[in-house]
């Protein structure tokens, strides 16, 4: 390959034509010649122009998006694609009538937050060509329909432009695919003779891999030269048409590698089920035409996405059969010196892979990844090192035991009493997991008797048991059988479930968190090892390049912050406040402290001295504490005492001084009277919806260590919550100039799930966030708990095995939040209404574009009808997506920056790896303090605001300099970042363990989980989060 690898199609001037939506009223660029689309360079290399629509191949597909992606009904404006291309689309103002209640009446004053809106007056006459402005019965006869609601395709002119270029390098590897080949598909069900009968099949992974094992080897002669692969569960694919296509049925005797080497028989059935054409996927990434219907692009993406799964199950062929593999990753087993990642895991590190399509190729993206896998030791010393206990006895008491029965659920476990070695899977039930004592267990025996547990292995194993105290551990999905815990040894190779604790995710960043450079080696290692040629590659034609691909990136320049007396550059995404005054500073002249540290009045003395010096030099004007107080809360009490101690200690000084705000002082070292976790979820909660004042705690070690950076940053916090500003950014001065000069807001939103292990008794935390001035600087918030999962059953769906639950990423009361975002904004801006929305949604992926747009585009949409029928703002919605795993290395030694020597702030990619046609980028905006730095994927789902990729790009970027509660640029805008901590408050506002019997009582439950929400007490447009 010659010099120019990776660069021969940059600057491609590729025909897209009009794009799929019409450009209506939203964002005019005037500068259009600042932004002059490149001269394609590659003309002679202009893929064919291929047919809108997919072709009819004998293609099974996988699955397509679930029933929830359906459109709903409901009056909305005309979609761009349905207007005639020949229609002139002009720009006209928005008339609105304000609701008597919001026009004069709000208590709203001064000036409004955008100076330049006139009044709003009722419209005159309704343009018939005007998409976004219909008259009240052009409107109600409109629908969003869903064929029409899919993502914009790249805008026409091209890439952006704006920034400093530099070289980088991609952890991409380019694959070439073979022309024409079909690949056949087939169903594979194992079963037990006695399952068969009842129609059940065997889904546990290590039999259905030992039995695939055994039946490769004994019609190795059928199968040879032939390479099928299979997914280790109930599909399998192959070139070439095995046994000419008929069903098959096989007996095979296999050897039980976890039950002493047992022979054991199991059927396998075998069937042709269709065929997958990898060329579809080639298809998928050559399409150079914007999608013309919503249908045509699910139907193109669900064939590219089932070429992808064939090639990924033949990828990952080899690296099953020689690591330690958990979904796409790969670990290697570190032998006898693993790193100890604390609490009875160890952490092992591999690889992870997967085929993105990129821009006119597909790309193997390879990464280093590392997880926790359990220790392969004794069960007892396992719980003592899960609880830091000295002995079993002491782990099985209090929230311990909580803590131990969920990660015994479900866990393997091998014996080696009955002379061979044995696995066992532990019952899944924590109600179930433990039992009796050994010496209080009965049962009886074949002979009519009964004992013991205890007396029972002493007899029959003469294993004299030294813990018969402790509970048995069940074993099986009834939980009727049962082992005494001191003959148990973790079987080897098992990934540790649900959270990680604070302990262990230290450990765990440490250990991972290697910088770019040397993260480039590891991956560039990988790449040579397990990428290299095989006859399984070779006979389906795959080739991988083991370089990674070049591309370029720009840096973005950073905005220029304005606080009161001066502006400030940012340098490599961070700026200090030396010299600055906040850009509207608050008073704090009425607040109490609360001391659960017990400071001496000297050391107090001292660090409200130096407080108040900072915050002076902030601007902020803060007066002597109206109180501090020391509550005296017994440790002897039980934790509900406390709990209520602590509210009282706060209820009696919310009556006696009515504070604006509470100071905490949590002890970091001997927490009290709970720990701190404990500790800040009560405060937050009493704070937050008990009293309706604000709070900030403080750790003792910023007491009695207090740096200057430590004290302007608490101040930096406790401005953002009194209602104050930090800093803003002068927007007359930036590319998206024209986005304000009419009324403009920002929502951000994501749900935040419930972490393994807690789903019977947590929701699904929905939570938005939405600007109400021009600086965008004050957000209001808006909460609703919802159902976290469903059941689902695919097509390729297994008879007997359980089936799938599916996350639930949608916000069902989307409308609702909606409506209560644009009515701060109404309010705080005198009655008038956005023109704009831009819309930064998080936590979706690919799969789930099509249910945003049909549901939450829908949602927003009908909360705007609520204010009146004419009311269509322009809306972009832009999907924020950070689980993903490529990463930007420099080529250049001088381009990169910090001791990680990641890419610099700013560091913006968007072509050759990025989606062939439609409007999406990588930007990392942050500098990487520890470890590589991860950039954020924006993916634009519907765009009515004509934005251009310089103008979206500056904007994000900018935005993500606007995060109240430090002097750095962060990672993802701060909009999706507020909606992050308002979920995380939200879920402290509720005590959800204390009653489950609305979870417990099944599908009627799930209408329950919004009632459990407690209402805010916090006064509106108070951002209680920063």
């Amino acid at each position: 390959m010659s010099d120019q690898r990776g660069r021969g199609n940059r600057g491609r001037g590729r025909g897209r034509g009009a794009r799929a939506r019409g450009r209506g009223r939203g964002y005019q660029n005037q500068n259009r010649g600042d932004y002059q689309e490149m001269p394609g360079q590659f003309d002679a290399m202009r893929i064919e122009e291929r047919p809108t629509t997919a072709p009819a191949r004998p293609v099974n597909p996988l699955p397509s998006t679930s029933s929830s992606d359906s459109a709903e009904s409901s009056p909305g404006p005309v979609a761009r694609s349905m207007i005639p291309k020949d229609t002139p689309l002009k720009p006209l103002p928005l008339h609105l009538v304000p609701s008597p209640s919001s026009s004069g009446t709000d208590g709203s004053s001064g000036a409004s937050p955008f100076p330049e809106v006139v009044s709003i007056t009722p419209p005159k006459e309704s343009s018939p060509t005007n998409i976004f402005h219909l008259t009240s019965s052009a409107t109600s006869s409109t629908q969003l329909s869903g064929s029409t609601l899919f993502p914009p395709a790249r805008p026409n002119s091209g890439y952006g432009k704006l920034g400093r270029i530099i070289p980088l390098m991609i952890n991409f590897f380019e694959m070439q695919l073979p022309e024409n080949i079909i690949i056949n598909q087939y169903r594979v069900d194992i079963s037990h003779e006695k399952d068969k009968v009842e129609g059940r099949v065997v889904i546990q992974k290590h039999v259905c891999l030992s039995v695939w094992k055994a039946l490769l080897v004994k019609y190795a002669a059928d199968l040879k030269g032939k390479f099928p692969v299979y997914d280790g569960r109930s599909t399998l694919y192959a070139k070439e048409l095995l046994w000419k296509g008929t069903p098959r049925e096989f007996k095979i005797e296999w050897e039980d590698k976890e039950n002493g080497d047992r022979k054991r028989t199991h059927t396998v059935q075998i069937t042709h089920t269709g065929r997958v054409d990898l060329s579809d996927l080639q298809y998928f990434i050559q399409r150079e035409k914007p999608y013309e219907t919503a249908d045509t692009r699910q139907r193109e993406f669900d064939m590219g996405r089932s070429a992808i799964q064939v090639l990924e199950v033949i990828l990952s062929q080899l690296p099953k059969s020689r690591y330690n593999t958990i979904g796409r990753s790969h670990y290697f087993d570190p032998g006898n010196r693993p790193m100890d990642l604390g609490q009875g895991c160890d952490i092992w590190e591999g690889y992870c892979q997967s085929i993105r399509p990129g821009q006119w190729k597909p790309f193997l993206n390879l990464d280093i990844t590392s997880t926790a896998i359990m220790k392969d030791i004794n069960l007892l010393d396992f719980i003592c090192e899960l609880t830091k206990s000295d002995h079993p006895q002491d782990a099985l008491k209090g929230k311990r035991l909580a803590e131990v029965k969920g990660q015994l659920c479900g866990l393997k476990v091998t014996t080696t009493h009955m002379g061979y070695s044995r696995v066992y899977k532990l019952n899944n039930e924590k109600r179930k997991v433990l039992g009796k004592s050994a010496y209080e267990h009965t049962f009886s025996l074949p002979n009519g008797s009964v004992t013991t547990t205890e007396k029972y292995f002493q007899t029959k194993y003469k294993k004299k048991l030294e813990c018969p105290s402790l509970p048995l551990v069940a074993v099986g999905s009834s939980g009727s059988t049962f082992l005494p815990m001191e003959l148990c040894t973790i079987s080897r190779g098992q990934h540790r479930k649900g959270k990680l604790t604070a302990d262990q995710t230290s450990a765990m960043i440490r250990s991972a968190a290697k910088p770019a450079d040397k993260r480039m080696r590891s991956i560039e290692d990988i790449a040579k090892r397990e990428l290299e040629p095989t006859a399984l590659l070779n006979y389906y034609g795959i080739k991988i390049d083991p370089r990674m691909y070049e591309t370029e990136g720009r840096v973005l320049n950073a905005p220029q912050l304005t606080y009161k007396n001066k502006e400030v550059a940012p340098r490599e995404g961070s700026w200090d406040l030396r010299g600055v005054k906040f850009h509207t500073p608050m008073t704090m002249d009425n607040w109490v402290i609360l001391d659960f540290v017990g400071i001496r009045p000297d050391t107090l003395n001292k660090f409200l001295d130096e407080l108040c010096d900072v915050g002076r030099n902030s601007g902020i004007s803060m007066t002597d504490p109206c109180d501090v107080i020391s509550p005296r809360i017994d440790n002897r009490d039980d934790e509900f005492r406390k709990i209520r101690n602590l509210e009282q200690a706060f209820e009696s000084l919310m009556k006696k001084h009515n504070p604006a705000m509470f100071m905490i002082f949590l002890n970091d070292s001997k927490p009290y009277p709970l720990p701190n976790k404990e500790m800040y979820k009560h405060v937050k909660r009493i704070c937050d919806t008990e009293l309706g004042v604000l709070s900030q705690c403080i750790r003792d070690k910023n007491i009695f260590k207090a740096s200057k950076s430590t004290l302007a940053n608490i101040c930096l916090k406790m401005n953002a919550k009194l209602g104050g500003i930090n800093h803003c950014i002068d927007t007359s001065r930036t590319p998206f100039a024209q986005l304000f000069k009419k009324p403009i807001m920002f929502i951000g939103a994501d749900v935040n799930h419930p972490h393994a292990g807690m789903d019977d008794v947590m929701p699904s935390i929905a939570a938005a966030v939405g600007s109400i001035d021009s600086k965008l600087a004050k957000y209001v918030s808006s909460v609703r708990f919802q159902k976290h999962s469903r059941t689902v059953e695919s097509k390729n769906q297994v008879f007997g095995a359980p089936k799938k639950k599916e996350r639930l990423e949608m916000i069902d009361k989307f409308d609702d939040m909606c409506y209560e975002l644009i009515s701060a904004f109404r309010k705080n801006c005198k009655g008038n209404l956005p023109e704009r929305i831009i819309y930064y949604r998080d936590g979706v992926s690919e799969g789930q574009f099509r249910a945003v747009l049909n549901r939450e585009l829908t949602s927003l949409r009908k909360a705007c009808q609520r204010f009146s029928p004419d009311y269509q703002p322009a809306v972009t919605i832009v999907c924020v997506q950070k689980r993903h795993h490529l990463r930007m290395f420099c080529k250049d030694r001088r381009d990169a920056v910090g001791k990680g020597s990641n890419v610099p702030p700013g560091c913006v990619v968007d072509r050759e790896v990025t989606h062939p046609v439609e409007f999406d980028f990588y930007l990392c905006s942050h500098f990487g303090l520890q470890g590589t730095s991860r950039p954020t994927h924006y993916h634009v789902l519907w765009d009515e605001n004509d934005f251009d990729s310089d103008c979206l790009q500056a904007l994000t970027y900018h935005l993500c300099h606007l995060y109240a509660r430090c002097t750095k640029a962060v990672s993802i805008p701060a909009p999706v970042y507020y909606a992050h901590w308002v979920a995380y408050r939200a879920m402290m506002s509720t005590n959800f363990e204390d009653d489950t019997s609305s979870v417990r009582s099944g599908g009627s439950g799930d209408q329950n989980w919004d009632d459990k929400r407690k209402p805010l007490l916090i006064r509106d447009g108070l951002m209680y989060w920063a």
